[in-house]
C-alpha cells in the first residue's frame, strides 16, 4: 500500500450527546453488540504496528461515538507509541471529529501541537443546532462548540466545522450560512442527514427529502458562488470536490468516485469493518490482532462490499451529469444492511443541482486562478 488511512472508534459508539438523527447510534442498535468498549492500549500497539507496517504514509482519524470520551491519557500513549514504533519514518498525519463539548484548553494545545486536524460538529445558531443536537438532559451543544472553536483559534488547531443537513438546516441554510461567515469560519462540509438503516426513508423529522436537499444544495451553492465572484469564498468539501473534477483531477470523497475504494474502519475492540456507514455484523471483516491491513483488504468481505457498491446502470452512465456523481454514495443507495446498491434516492435531486452548478464550474476556477477545465 502506498498510502493508508486509517478510521479508529477508540469510544466505540459511547457518545455524550444524544443527537436526535445520529447515524451511528442507530447503526449499533442493528448490531448484536451495540457498544465495543474504549480501545485499551494493547489494541491500540496492536494497531499502529501493522498500520506502520503496511505504508509509507499513514493517517489515524479518531471518531464516535465521541472519540474524546476515551480520554487524554489514550490519546497521549497512542501518539507516544507512534513516535516510538516509527523507525520506518513514515509519515503520519492526524484526525479526529468530535462534538466539542468536552475539549479542554489541555486538549487543544495537545491537537495544536501533534498537528491534529479536526472536525468540529456544529449545526448553525443556536436555534438551529440545539433543536437536534442536545445531550441526555436536553441541554444543546451550541454554547459549548463555540467556546470550542474560539479556544481552537487561540491555539491554533487547525479545524472544519461540520454541519449534518437536517430538515432544519436545509430549509434555513442562508441563516446558517451567514452564521459561519460571521463566525468566520473558513472550512465547512455539510453532510446529508441519513435515515436508518432498514428504514423506510425520508420518514423522521429530520429527514432530508429529496426537494429539499435540492433546494438547500442550489440555495448553498448560490451563496457560495456569489461569495467567490466578490473574491471572499470560503471551502466548502462537496462543491471543491466539483471542482477538482472539472479542473480533471479526481475526487477525494469517496462518495463521488462511482465505487466505494474500501476503508478500514477499526471499533473499539479491534474489529474492522469496511465502512463507517456499514459497521454491522454482516459486513465485519475480522479483528485488527489476528488480520494485517493487507489481508483485511483482499478479504471476501471487503471485497464483496467493493463489488457491491459499483454503479453501472446505463441509464446513469449517459446522465449528462455522470461525470459529477457517479451514482453517488452507496449509503444514497442502498437502505438495507446488507442488499446491493441499486439506483440513487437523491438521483432527481442532483439532477435539479447539477444543472445549477455544472454550466458555473468552469467560470469559478477561472476565478479561483485554476486554468485547466475539462467539460
Amino acid at each position: 500500500m502506498r498510502d493508508l488511512a486509517v478510521l479508529i472508534k477508540p469510544a466505540s459508539s459511547l457518545c455524550n450527546l444524544r443527537c436526535g438523527y445520529c447515524f451511528y447510534h442507530a447503526i449499533a442498535d442493528c448490531r448484536e453488540q451495540a457498544s465495543y468498549g474504549r480501545m485499551t492500549t494493547d489494541t491500540a500497539a496492536v494497531l499502529i504496528e501493522k498500520a506502520l507496517a503496511a505504508a509509507p504514509a499513514v493517517t489515524f482519524a479518531f471518531q464516535g461515538g465521541e472519540p474524546t470520551l476515551a480520554g487524554m491519557e489514550f490519546f497521549r500513549f497512542f501518539t507516544d507509541e507512534v513516535d516510538r514504533r516509527n523507525t520506518r519514518k513514515a509519515k503520519v498525519s492526524y484526525a479526529i471529529q468530535t462534538n466539542g463539548t468536552a475539549i479542554t484548553e489541555e486538549f487543544a494545545g495537545f491537537l495544536a501541537g501533534h498537528g491534529f486536524l479536526v472536525g468540529l460538529s456544529l449545526d448553525g445558531p443556536k436555534d438551529i443546532n440545539d433543536w437536534m443536537r442536545v445531550d441526555a438532559s436536553g441541554k444543546g451543544s451550541f454554547a459549548s462548540v463555540v467556546k470550542t472553536a474560539r479556544l481552537f483559534d487561540r491555539m491554533g488547531v487547525q479545524y472544519n466545522v461540520l454541519c449534518v443537513v437536517h430538515s432544519g438546516v436545509a430549509r434555513q441554510i442562508e441563516k446558517v450560512y451567514r452564521f459561519f461567515r460571521k463566525q468566520e469560519f473558513e472550512y465547512l462540509q455539510f453532510i446529508p442527514c441519513l435515515d436508518p438503516l432498514g428504514t423506510a426513508p425520508f420518514s423522521g423529522p429530520s429527514s432530508l427529502s429529496p426537494d429539499l436537499y435540492a433546494d438547500f444544495l442550489i440555495r448553498l451553492f448560490r451563496l457560495w458562488a456569489a461569495d467567490i465572484d466578490a473574491g471572499r469564498g470560503v471551502s466548502i468539501r462537496f462543491f471543491d470536490n466539483l471542482l477538482s473534477i472539472a479542473a480533471g483531477y479526481p475526487s477525494e470523497q469517496c462518495g463521488m468516485q462511482g465505487r466505494c475504494p474500501g476503508q478500514f474502519v477499526i471499533e473499539g475492540d479491534g474489529s474492522v469493518f469496511p465502512c463507517d456507514f456499514y459497521c454491522v455484523d454482516n459486513w465485519r471483516i475480522g479483528n485488527i490482532a489476528e488480520l494485517s491491513f493487507e489481508q483485511a483488504f483482499v478479504s471476501p468481505v471487503m471485497q464483496k462490499f467493493i463489488e457491491t457498491s459499483a454503479y453501472n446502470d446505463e441509464d446513469c452512465r449517459r446522465c449528462p451529469y455522470f461525470q459529477l456523481c457517479r451514482g453517488g454514495c452507496r449509503r444514497d443507495r442502498d437502505a438495507g444492511l446488507d442488499g446491493v446498491a441499486g439506483d440513487n434516492r437523491y438521483c432527481a435531486a442532483l439532477k435539479r443541482f447539477y444543472a445549477e452548478a455544472m454550466p458555473r464550474l468552469p467560470e469559478l476556477l477561472q476565478k479561483l486562478g485554476a486554468n485547466s477545465m475539462h467539460f
